[in-house]
């Protein structure tokens, strides 16, 4: 691998500034296991890691290395993909998993520790992943994801977690931030269209999935694919407090799918109606701007990974 242009993107703040922290030592190990035959670009502001990855494809990097969470990944994605029009897009992405949620890793099969990580890029063994594509209507340009894309609760968690919190209690942050959210969370309506059906449900959550794990090891989507073409899709019904929490401490193992109140589908693209109180998300990254639909790109980039 050493003959590639590698370019590293390392985000400090991933896992509430523990990553910067730990700068130092993350970037012993890659050097003692691969060389120091790279580029080195560390994010200063919130768009830095979206810019950075852009601008090296643009300037012919073949693997990019996002160092951070699934914030830093979702960043990187988008500049990568943006950059090249998610057409042919020659560049990897590796991952060096350093955030709070870690749930791309998770869906990715990568290991947990840092060397073993950057081992598996070091072999780059990459494969091809599908890719989410969220549209946002004529005003602004669309928006992509590479594991996950929620409403509701999870943009409102995601609105609400500290980096404090996720400084203090690291991947365990999302459970302990999920169940204060459950407690007082008032469901919201969105009207869901896809091929000739539309549904109107009053839910606490939306989950489109393309991986089986979301931040902190929970398994909304068991079954997930990254490849095959299809999202997942879970719709979680508003319910009473006592069957919130009893579900809740289910969603770790995939036991949730199949009780009232969680529907869940696949389909290939979907679209969008709800009011603007309503929250988004996509791999961690608060959304803004109001989704109007979302479709899968088939095998749009390929990442590495150990299988």
């Amino acid at each position: 691998m050493s003959h590639y242009k590698i370019h590293i993107i390392f985000n400090p703040a991933a896992a509430g500034g523990k990553a910067g922290e730990n700068k130092e030592i993350i970037l012993s190990e890659f050097i003692r296991q691969y060389g120091d035959n790279f580029e080195f670009s560390e994010t200063l502001s919130e768009n830095d890691a979206e810019r950075i990855a852009g601008e090296a494809v643009e300037s012919g990097y073949e693997v990019i290395i996002a160092v951070g969470g699934d914030g830093t990944v979702n960043q990187v994605v988008n500049g990568m993909l943006k950059s090249s029009g998610h057409g042919s897009i020659k560049t990897r992405l590796g991952i060096i998993s350093f955030g709070t949620g870690q749930g791309f890793s998770q869906s990715l099969g990568l290991p947990e520790d840092l060397a073993s990580q950057i081992k598996v890029i070091k072999n780059d063994v990459s494969r091809s992943v599908d890719i989410g594509r969220i549209g946002f209507g004529s005003n602004h340009s669309a928006k992509y994801f590479i594991n996950e894309l929620q409403f509701g609760i999870g943009g409102k968690l995601t609105e609400s977690i500290s980096p404090l919190t996720k400084k203090i209690l690291g991947r365990f942050a999302f459970g302990f931030e999920a169940v204060k959210t459950l407690l007082n969370y008032k469901a919201s309506e969105i009207r869901i269209d896809l091929e000739e059906i539309s549904k109107t449900e009053n839910v606490l959550g939306v989950i489109i999935s393309n991986g089986a794990y979301t931040g902190g090891g929970m398994m909304l989507t068991p079954d997930a694919l990254l490849n095959d073409g299809l999202f997942d899709v879970l719709i979680i019904e508003d319910m009473p407090l006592k069957d919130r929490l009893n579900s809740f401490s289910k969603i770790y193992s995939g036991r949730h799918i199949g009780l009232p109140g969680f529907k869940l589908f696949r389909t290939r693209e979907l679209r969008f109606s709800y009011t603007n109180g309503m929250l988004a998300e996509a791999d961690g990254e608060l959304i803004r701007n109001k989704c109007f639909s979302s479709e899968v790109i088939p095998s749009a980039l390929r990442v590495i990974t150990n299988n």
